[in-house]
Parts: structure tokens; sequence; C-alpha cells
């Protein structure tokens, strides 16, 4: 029985996204349309060789008449780690697959919705695919495997990849009716959503072509147009143009659309999907009854007459039968009733961008809903001589040739989007535009005419900087946000978005400005009003109001804050009455006096505490909320009244009392902060006899003293000719010291009124250092909180390591900020760029709501809460038109069958090198090659590299990337007897697609080859030859203003432990900060491959705190993301070093570019990763930190002499990994064990090893396995995922990294093999992250392998 139309509600298509041929969003779509241009190439050699399998002859056996097609921009790429999908996993899968998780994605971003608020959701997933071609690219079809099964084989699984993607519990369904796949997908859809089966569904289709066999078979059937265009409605029509496409829509009900405020893009009225039967007579051939009945039935759905449309898009393949039908059909169903002088409109988007083919349906469909979005029809191309049936005068339909307005008969358009498929299977949608309903006026937020702050996040930094240019760009000149209200853009890009692990802000008052300030943190750049930070992986951070103590006043405090926020305006009024009732005196008119702000005691501490709990309800009214409060000193009086446990006439009175009575000391006694350890500080009071006393611990480094101000003057003299730093506390009294003993008794019976009750969230105490409760706040704690020494730093030191935290400053200026990061900026993780973990609420002499916008800004970053439609005032709409995520894409493709069985005789291309005179390192100039163990610059690998390609084809430019650097080093002695083997892939090499070239070392007495590096080969630029750079020198010079002369680079290779000549032998100059370096570099002839490394020398004085000191980590080079040398190698040359910090310091990334006197650029090193080494322990000390690893393996001859290193600076201080490491895999036999020797009489007999670690050379003889049971872990991990270890982000779990259950089986296996002990896949593929299960492991020791090898030498 069918349902009434009446009775059936619309379907809101609420979002979009799309890939199209050279068309890579919804956007461009609508360029390509309005432009009136079509994407139609020649076949790209990446899919096939079409050349094999063209023929100009038509229904030729085995040939196609087509060499065209419509082909995605980026078929393969894919962003695996976001869905946390494994490399290994990610190969396997169909590109269609990966296309359609990005392709979602962007739809619901496109509709506002939260990808993460879906999850456990009754969502439907329902798409269209007919083709699975990736599955006839493997290259071992007769050894098939579970997991090509699934990714590629069994199309089932191509919606169940984004159920899983988005946990959503509704069905997933792929349906295949051939070319109309899709929109049956979209009707199947509206179908879940309107029978109450699902609350949101997902409808799309994907199409992606890699053989010739279905264009083969298509020209069989004479169906394949020869020139390569559509022409849908012409008389000289002669086929269709195969393409692909990847499209979805997201779909609700409407009135839960309009409900959850998301954007209605269009109104799905009505949908049918009908089989011709056997109308035609023929299963190939299409029916116009059939065609006809089909459209009738889904106006009928959507309540309307066939003659109420205003336009149909048609299939309209081109083709010589199938155009004839579909214009008789149309003809036949919109005809009656239909006025001779409205025709009906169509026209078909396949001339634009060819047949997608499964995808067509969904390409209609989006690009009906454009139509209805910019009222305008585009015009059908390639139609120059109109069919028979549109060249009557009398005929129903027109084809739209020229581009028109869309002007709709009714109250709304009405459109119809047609899709018929192979099998007889149609469909039809009907679409119309949305008519809202008048909405009442909404309020502007607070933030509109104030500042406003942009907050953006991603995955990763790349695809952050990514992210924010394409923001810059959208908010430019001519970008398409100038349309919409800046308040608007910024509250839809953050309650609108999933919120990611990499993050910035950005404050601006207009678009000019915010997009300025984007460009500029995209570049690199450090700006006062933008930032960036890394939140973590734990979700949202605890945020800790931290209220100062005194010191924070200065005149003119909070005016602008008390215009601007009501709340705080409300609350500084409540304060100030409460005072005004204590102390007779009005706190608003001490803060609107133009006078200096007086020092008094019983002043400051009142208007500051007034002040403080004003502030707090001024973030409470911008959705800021503490977890926990603690309070340093007089701001646990603001504290506790925040907390809940003081009302605000009990805290007044607190705060008011404690005051009055302390100022009875006035001018006795004095505060002076001393930048000395708290213990180190009693050491020098301890001479002034109780004179002097610590009265505050803030941090580590930073202690409060107060007493008598004779003697504090005299000590601060003589702590000042010892340099250490000291500044006077803005205060007359010593609070915390013994002058207050005198004021205990008169301040117990003054406060014995108190009525404290319990808390409503959290307080820490620091004067006790424990949690209080609330009712234990009574007089005689407050007479503790005056005299008692403030436990500051030992307070935020447990209340950040019980659980990671933001702690916000509540105060008028930043007083506690310094010793907070100073106490945790090391201990919790990652953090913002400098390791941060507080942050300032206000700062002297700026703007009060900006100070705020940008302090909300790096609590976001630093991984904090933030109620953001708190902030924004109310819901804020979605901006549909906000950017889409940037993808940090990387290219999975497998080599195909059919690329093995066509170019089977395309063998490698091998080419040998003696690695001793090819490089240049024998020579041994300034006495590189005398230092044993040293070992050979990975440079060389580069270049000899990119000239085995270079050799393969001498016309062409080559760029390297994705290198991936070997983990044992050749020692420079061993390099004479050393051949270097460079191994070039043949595959690929005709279709000048990225060939893959290995580079593995064959020492003397060795059986297997050393893997010295991997890497891509890919055609560069021929244009971009020998670049200039003027630009970028000056700008490098201009950045960095520290420059080191000879001695001082001689002390900054000494404080790294190296010989006095290195690592800076071929430096003449050079300018440095922290994160940055130029050098002019001078190199003696003759000239080798081995001097390149000299330009990347610098990277030892470009580290951040290279200079100032070591941070106790030393870093190892892993990969490179690309390589290319533009020239030979001159003997001057500048050197232009980038450093940043990773993931909170576990690593860095390095760019270097070498350019020769006249500006042109020699050679470019981008992206170099370098991965952190376990910190030192403390009981080896400091000075395996100074092990300068983080060019060692990058640079040999600027790693010095590695085996000399390891005798002066490692041999005093045990047997450590670290000590083993550059053993093992540098020094030569004879030189360990006489080292070893040596250890063994320094260490203790407990600290002993049974027998030394193994050569290189016995490293290279063993298959890979790691050294102990974490690494284990790691290295299995890494292999089953196929990613490298160092690409392993250890803060995450390993299902987070792609690791699905069967790994997981694979992992329990090979752990118990290597370790000897169980670890369940169940917890392997737990929530654990791998750090805590490595850290659990560790107990049991090394892997057996080498533990054995060891028993064996000994």
């Amino acid at each position: 029985m069918r349902t009434e139309p009446s009775d059936v509600p619309p379907v809101a298509i609420v979002g979009m996204g799309c890939r199209l041929p050279g068309i890579e969003s919804v956007d461009e779509l609508w360029d390509v349309l309005e432009a009136q241009t079509d994407t139609v190439t020649p076949v790209p050699t990446d899919r096939f060789d079409v050349g094999d399998r063209y023929d100009s002859t038509p229904m030729t056996r085995g040939r196609t008449v087509s060499r065209h097609g419509g082909f995605l921009v980026d078929p393969f790429g894919f962003d695996a780690a976001f869905f946390g999908i494994s490399p290994v996993e990610a190969r396997a899968m169909d590109p269609q697959q990966r296309l359609l998780l990005h392709v979602v994605w962007e739809a619901l971003e496109s509709a506002g919705i939260r990808p993460s608020r879906l999850a456990g959701s009754r969502g439907g997933v329902f798409v269209g695919q007919a083709t699975a071609e990736y599955a006839e690219t493997d290259p071992r079809p007769q050894d098939p495997d579970v997991r090509g099964l699934v990714g590629s084989r069994l199309r089932a699984v191509t919606a169940g990849r984004v159920s899983y993607a988005l946990d959503l519990r509704g069905p997933s369904v792929v349906l295949d009716t051939a070319c109309s796949s899709s929109l049956v997908a979209v009707h199947a859809a509206r179908q879940s959503l309107l029978t109450g089966e699902s609350d949101l569904c997902i409808a799309a289709g994907v199409n992606v072509i890699l053989s010739p066999h279905d264009a083969v078979a298509y020209s069989q059937g004479d169906m394949l147009s020869p020139g390569g265009r559509i022409k849908f409605g012409d008389a000289r029509a002669d086929g269709f143009v195969r393409s692909e496409g990847v499209g979805a829509v997201v779909l609700k009900r409407l009135d839960d659309a309009l409900r959850d405020g998301d954007p209605v893009h269009a109104v799905l009225l009505g949908s049918a999907t009908t089989n011709d039967g056997a109308a035609s007579g023929l299963l190939l051939h299409p029916s116009v009854e059939g065609q006809a009945a089909m459209v009738r039935e889904a106006c009928r759905s959507a309540g309307i007459e066939p003659s109420e449309l205003d336009y149909v898009e048609a299939h309209g393949t081109g083709t010589r039968v199938g155009d004839g039908v579909e214009l008789q059909a149309l003809a036949e169903a919109v005809g009656p009733g239909r006025g001779a002088d409205r025709p009906l409109l169509t026209g078909s988007v396949k001339t634009n961008i060819g047949h997608t083919e499964a995808t067509a349906g969904m390409a209609g469909l989006i690009k009906a809903v454009l139509m209805l979005r910019h009222g305008v029809v585009p015009a059908s191309l390639h139609l120059d001589e109109a069919h028979p049936l549109l060249a009557q005068d009398d005929f129903p339909v027109r084809v739209v040739t020229r581009q028109q307005p869309l002007q709709p008969a009714g109250a709304r358009a009405l459109l119809g989007v047609s899709s018929f498929g192979l099998s007889g299977t149609n469909a039809q949608l009907v679409v119309g535009a949305h008519v809202p309903e008048p909405a009442p006026g909404i309020p502007h937020p607070a933030t509109e005419d104030g500042p406003c702050l942009l907050v953006l996040s991603a995955r990763t930094s790349g695809s952050l900087r990514r992210l924010a240019r394409k923001y810059a760009d959208y908010l430019g000149p001519s970008g398409p946000g100038r349309q919409h209200r800046i308040a608007g853009i910024c509250a839809a890009a953050v309650t609108r978005r999933d919120a990611h692990p990499h993050r910035l802000w950005v404050v601006g008052h207009d678009h000019a400005s915010l997009s300025r300030r984007l460009y500029a943190l995209a570049a690199g750049e450090t700006i006062a009003d933008g930032g960036t930070g890394e939140a973590g992986l734990s979700g949202d951070k605890r945020l800790v109001f931290t209220f100062s103590g005194q010191g924070s006043q200065w005149a003119g405090m909070t005016r602008s804050l008390y215009r601007s926020s009501p709340a705080f305006r409300t609350a500084l009024d409540a304060c100030d009455r409460a005072v005004s009732k204590e102390l007779g005196w009005s706190v608003l008119e001490r803060l609107a006096s133009d006078a200096g702000f007086p020092e008094d005691v019983s002043i400051v501490q009142p208007v500051l505490w007034a002040v403080q709990v004003a502030l707090a309800a001024a973030w409470r009214e911008r959705g800021l909320t503490p977890d926990l409060c603690i309070g340093h000193s007089m701001g646990e009086v603001a504290a506790a009244h925040v907390f809940g446990a003081l009302s605000l006439g009990d805290a007044a009175a607190v705060i008011c009392r404690r005051s009055r009575l302390m100022q009875r000391g006035a001018g006795r006694g004095a505060m002076l902060v001393v930048e000395l350890p708290a213990a180190r500080a009693r050491q020098y009071t301890a001479a002034y006899e109780g004179a002097v006393c610590v009265a505050a611990e803030n941090s580590p480094t930073t202690t409060v003293l107060a007493g008598d101000p004779v003697a504090l003057a005299r000590l601060r003299a003589e702590l000042e000719e010892r340099d250490v730093l000291c500044r006077s506390v803005k205060v007359n009294v010593a609070s915390h010291s013994p002058q207050m003993d005198s004021l205990r008794d008169d301040l117990l019976q003054e406060l014995a009124g108190l009525s404290p009750v319990p808390g409503a969230s959290g307080m820490i105490s620091t004067v006790h250092g424990c949690e209080v409760k609330g009712p234990e706040l009574t007089a005689a704690y407050w007479v503790d909180n005056l005299r008692r020494p403030v436990q500051f730093a030992d307070t935020v030191r447990e209340v950040g390591c019980a659980a990671e935290s933001v702690f916000l400053e509540i105060s008028p200026h930043p007083v506690l900020v310094a010793p907070m990061n100073d106490t945790l900026g090391g201990d919790q993780g990652d953090q913002g760029d400098h390791g941060d973990v507080a942050v300032a609420s206000l700062h002297a002499g700026q703007d009060e709501p900006t100070e705020l916008a940008r302090a909300a800004g790096r609590i976001f970053a630093l991984g904090g809460r933030v109620d953001w439609r708190r902030w924004y005032g109310g819901d804020p709409r979605h901006v549909p038109s906000l950017p889409t995520y940037a993808w940090d894409v990387a290219q999975f493709r497998r080599a195909s069958a059919d690329s093995v069985a066509t170019h089977g005789t395309a063998v490698p291309r091998v080419r040998q090198f003696d690695l001793a005179s090819w490089s240049g390192t024998a020579e041994g100039r300034d006495g590189a090659a005398h230092h044993t163990g040293a070992p050979v610059p990975p440079v060389v690998y580069l270049a000899a590299m990119l000239e085995t390609a270079q050799e393969a084809d001498r016309a062409a430019a080559f760029e390297l990337r994705d290198v991936k650097l070997g983990d044992a080093p050749v020692p420079l002695e061993e390099a004479g007897g050393t051949t270097l083997r460079v191994t070039l892939d043949g595959h690929g090499a005709e279709a000048g697609a990225a060939r893959t070239v290995t580079a593995q070392a064959a020492l003397q007495g060795v059986p297997d080859p050393v893997f010295c590096a991997w890497g891509r080969v890919v055609g560069a630029d021929a244009d971009d030859a020998e670049p200039l750079a003027s630009e970028a020198l000056d700008a490098a010079l201009a950045g960095c203003g520290e420059y080191l002369g000879a001695q001082d680079l001689q002390g900054l290779a000494q404080r790294h432990g190296r010989d006095s000549q290195e690592p800076f032998r071929a430096v003449e100059h050079l300018w440095r900060r922290d994160g940055a370096a130029v050098a002019r570099v001078r190199l003696p002839r003759p000239l080798s491959r081995a001097d390149w490394e000299a330009g990347l020398q610098p990277l030892l004085a470009a580290r951040p705190g290279a200079v100032s000191g070591d941070d106790g980590f030393a870093y190892v080079p892993v990969s490179i993301d690309s390589v290319r040398f533009f020239a030979e190698l001159e003997p001057e040359f500048w050197s232009l070093i980038d450093v940043r910090t990773e993931g909170g310091g576990a690593s860095l990334r390095a760019d270097v570019l070498l350019i020769a006197p006249d500006r042109r650029v020699l050679a470019r090193f981008s992206g170099i990763h370098l991965r952190r080494l376990a910190r030192p322990s403390s009981r080896a000390g400091r000075p395996l930190a100074h092990v300068p690893a983080l060019v060692s393996a990058l640079t040999g001859q600027c790693a010095a002499s590695v085996a000399g290193l390891a005798k002066k600076v490692t041999g005093p201080f045990g047997g450590g990994l670290l000590t083993g490491l550059l053993r093992s895999v540098v020094l030569p036999p004879a030189d360990r064990d006489r080292d070893r020797e040596r250890d063994l009489e320094r260490e203790p007999a407990a600290a002993r090893t049974a027998a030394p670690a193994p050569s290189v050379k016995e490293v290279a003889a063993l298959p890979p396995g790691p050294g102990s049971a974490a690494e284990a872990l790691l290295e299995h991990s890494a292999a089953l995922l196929g990613m490298a270890a160092s690409d392993i982000d250890e803060r995450r779990s390993l299902r987070e990294l792609g690791l699905d259950s069967l790994m997981a089986s694979q992992l329990r296996q090979r752990l118990r093999r290597s370790l000897g002990f169980e670890v369940t896949a169940g917890r392997l593929l737990g929530a654990e992250s791998i750090a805590s299960l490595a850290k659990s492991l560790a107990p049991h020791g090394a892997s057996p392998r080498f533990g054995q090898m060891r028993g064996q030498e000994s």
C-alpha cells in the first residue's frame, strides 16, 4: 500500500562533497559549469597504457575506440592516519573506498555536522558502486589474502568503511544498478529516513577507472565516443566518455535539520526507482515507456504534476539510441498540461565531465542543487546540430545551450534528476528549493563588535598549516568568506568542526586582519595575535583557575572589560558593595581613579580580590568553567569563593579584615623574588637568623623571600653580586613570615563568624598541599594562609601530574604564568610551541577584550575546554562555504598485475659504485676519515640514488621523495672495501610514474647487504631548474641576529662533546636564532660528492636551545620528505636552515636550502625528520645529553669522531642504550672492546652486561630484530602496519594507528616468539597507548635473539 504524498515529509540535503574529473570540490564543479568547459582528457599513463588497447576503427576486437576519459586529480592520495588506517591496509584498499572517506567527511563539514557526534547513532550509509577494478590490479592474484579480499574485491565493504569510520549503527549497503547506482542509493537513503530506520543518511557513488577492460567492452557495443566528447541532444552524438567520480550527500528529515540548525541546500521532495522490464524488448535497450513512468512516479511521490518541473538534469549520455529515448520519454511525461511557451529545460553534466558511471546520478544531483543555490541554469555543451526531436517546433523539451537564469513557474524551483542503468533500473529524484519560514530577528553575539577569535585544528602540523592557508584565502579580498559576517565564520569554524590535536588560533577585528595573520602563521611566523599548539590525544584537559597573590595590579586595569562584559560588570558591582560594607570605600572608585595605584596592602588586596572574582565571572560568561581552583596567598580567598565554599560576603570579610590587620605592619616588612630553588634560598637566609625567611616556593627555580627590609636589602646585594636575579614585590608588609604571628589572635576573632560550605568543583590548598572540601576553610585556615609559606610549586606539580591540565591565571597581569610553566613545562607531554601549560588572562596596558580572546585561543591550543556556544552567544548557524579539511595525503598504490604482465621485461636498473672512490670519502681531508667510527654521510646515498635515475633518463629532471634512512651507518674506515648498490625499480618507467630506488652497502665479510636508504624518484619540473633565492637569503639573514664566530663555534662544538675543529670545519660565518641558522660555507678543493654534507652542518647550531644549553635529548634522522640537486656543488655557498619541534619535542623537522653566491639554489632538502632518543637516566647524568645524534647519522663528517666521542662522553657513564647504540653501530670491534674494558673498570658489578654489543657487521648479518621488549613492540608493530618505527606516535594506541584484529593476532605471535611471553590480542587492540604498553613490557628485557648472540660472543 502506497503512502499518500501529502503524508510524506520532505528530506533535506544538508551536505555535499565530491571528487570529479579535474574537480576537487563542489565549488570547483560550479566553476566548471559556469565557465562552460569540460574536463575530459587523454587517459593518464598512471591508469593504463591506452595505446596498447587503442584502435581508431570502431568495434575492433580487443581494442577501444576512445583515447579519452574524465579522470580525478589524485586518485591514489589518501590520509590514512586520519582515519586510523595503517599503510599496509591503505595500500590494499580500493581507491574508491579511500576517496569516499575523504568526500564523506567533507560532506559532513559542508553540513556543519561534527562527525564525532554521530558515533553510535542510527546513521545509514548507501553507496552506489558498480566496479572494483583495483582488485584486478593485484600483482599476486594466485596468492589471495583476507586484507586484499576486504580491501578491494568485496564491494560490500565500501559502505562498511564509512560506517566503521564514523561508528554509524544504521543500515550500510552497497547498491549496484550500473550507471543508476548512486541515484538508487539516494532513493534508498530517503526511504530509510522516512521509515524511521535512520536519523541521518549518507548517500554516495564511487567510480575509479584502473583498467581498459570495460572501455574495450563498451567499444564492442559502439557506445564510446571516438572524439572524447559527450554531445547530449546533438544529431551527431556518437557515444559517451568513461569518467571517474566520487560524490556524497548528507540527508536528514527536514524538521530535524531545521531543529539542529543545519544548512538546507535543497529539499528532496520525491524519488522513485523503476525498471523497464520487457518494455524495450531488449535488455540493454532503454525504454521510453519505462522512463516516462519513472518520471511520473517520482512526481507523484513529491506531490506535484510532471508539468510543474522547471528543469530535469538528464542522464544524457550522448549515445545514438539513448538520447532519443530519453528526450521522447521526457516529452511524454512532462508535456501534458504544459504551456507551449514554457518548454521543459534540460541538460547534462556529462557534457562537462564525462560519464562517471555509478556516480553519474550523484553528479547530476549535486549540479541540480548548485543550480538552486545560484539560481542559474548552466549550458549543456557540444550541441551544434539539434537532435531531430528537438528540432520539432512543438517539442516540449529544450536543451539549454546558453547559460540562463533559473526562473521557477511556481513558488519555488522544482528540478528533476534522472539516472538510468544498463540493466533497465531507472531512478528519478524531484528536488526543490528550500523556502525558509520567516525567522525572528536573531541578536548578534557579543563578539560581533569586538575582537573575533578564529580557531582551527588538524590531525598533523602540516595539515594545520595548509588549513590556515585555505582559511586565509577564504577570508582574503576575493575569497567567498567576504560575504559572511566574520563572527559567524569564527563561530561556525569551531562549533561545526571536530577538534584535532594540532591547533591554531588567531584574533582580528575583520576579514583582512584575520587573513593576514593566518598567512603569517601558515608561514611559520610568530605573531602577537595568533599561535599554535598541540593539545595532545587525551581529550579535553582540566581547566585550573589559578588566582595570584599581590603584585599584578596596575593603574587603569579592567576599565575596558567593565564596559564590554556584562558578567564582569555585575560581579564587580557586587564585590564593590561587599567591600564598601566592610571598609567604607569603593572598589569602583579606586579602579576609575587616574592617580597612581596605591601600594597599601589594605587597599591593593581587596581591589585585586574583587577583580579576580569578577574576572572569573567574565570567563564563565564566555564558556570557561574551572574544574579546579588554586590560589597563591591572598588569591586563595577568591579561589574559595569561585570554588563555592565561601559566600561573597564571607570572602569579602576574609580579604578585607586580613588586609586591614596586615596594615599594622606596613613599612616594617618587604618581599623579594629571587631566581633560586627554595633549598638554596634557605641556605642564604640561614645567616640572617630569622630576619628573612622563605615565604613562597613559586617554582623549582624561583622563591619569594620575606622579612625585615634592611636585612632583605643586604641579602639582595649579596645575591646580585653572585649574578642571582632579584625582583622586589610591590608590597610593604612581610606576609608568610614571623612578622604575621602578632596578628594571629585578632584574625581568629575577626573571622570567627565564617560559614564555609562544601564547594561545587574542586580546590587544592597551597597552604597544606592537599585537596580541601570547603567546610575546613574556617578562621584557623586563613590564619595559616597568612603565616605559613606558600607551597605553590609543589601544588602545581601535583595538580599537573595528577591529570593533564591547563592553568589559567586569574589576575589583571601575569605573575604566576612563568613559574607554572617552569614547574610543569616538561612534565605534561605535548603542549604549545614552547611547552607552556599556563595562560594569562590579561596583560597590563593591553585591550582587555582582545586579551581575553587571545587567552581563550591559547587555552584551546593547549587542549583546554571552552564552551564555544557560550563564547559566541547562543547556537551559531552554520556557514556552508567554510573551507574543508586539508588532508595530509600519501600515495598508496600497489604494482598492478597488468603492469607486471605488460612490462615484465622491464627489469630494475642496478648501478654499483666503489663507495670510497666515487663519494670522495677516501681522501681524508681535514682529518675526517682519520676519526675512527665516523659514518659515511647519507647524503652520498642520496646523490647516488638521484644519479642512477638521471642515468636512466638524461633528458629529465628528478627529485627524491619519501626517503627512509637506514639504522646502521657504514663506518668511513670501511668505505674502501664497500660496494654501494643502487637499485631503481623498473615498473612505471614507461609511464613516467614514480619509481622506487634503494641503496644498499655490501661490506667485505658481511653476507647480507646493509640497508642505507630507500625513496621514490619522481620527475621534477624542468622549468624549476636552478631557481633564485635572493629573498629567502635576505629574509633568513634578517631573522637570525645572533652571530657565532670561530671561537663561539668551537665552544658550541665542545659543549656537544666534539673535537675543537668539528663539526664546523667548513663554516666561515654563522648567524642563528632558535629554530634557524644561516651559514657561509667554504670548502677546500677538490670537491667531492661527500662535501654536500657540509651544508647540513649548521643543523647543530639551529636546533632550539643549542646555544643556551642542552635539553637532555639526542636526535637521530630517520627520513626526508624530498631532496633535489639543482646544480653542481660549488666551493663557496650559503646554507639556510629551518628547524621546528613537533610532537612536543618528540621529533624535529628541518629544511635546508643551499644557495650559490649568485643566489642560485644548488640543493634543497625538505622535511628532514629527526626522532628524539630516550632521555638519559639521572644516574647517567647530563653528559649523555650532549651526544650529537642530531646530525651524526645524517652528516657523517659533521658528526666528527663518533668513536672518539663515545670514548670521551659516554664511556664514564655506564653501559646504557645510547652508549651501546653508538658502539654497536659505529665502532669497529677492536675499539669497541677496548672501550668496554675501560667501562667495566668504572661500572658497578650490577650494571655490567655479559658481553659487548654486536658490531655493525654482526648487526647487518642478522635479520631485522629489536633489542629490547619495548623496541620489539615498536619494530614488530611497524612491520605489520607498514610504516617506519620512527613514524609511530607512541601517545596513540595501536588501534588508532590501524591495527586490526588480524594484525593483533600476528603481533601477539611475533611478541611471543621473540620475547617469550604473551600479550593478548585484546590488550593490543585496546585503548592503552603504545608508550604505556611499551613501559609495561620493559621489565621483560632484551630480545632472545640479541641475548643469544651476546652469549655466543662470550
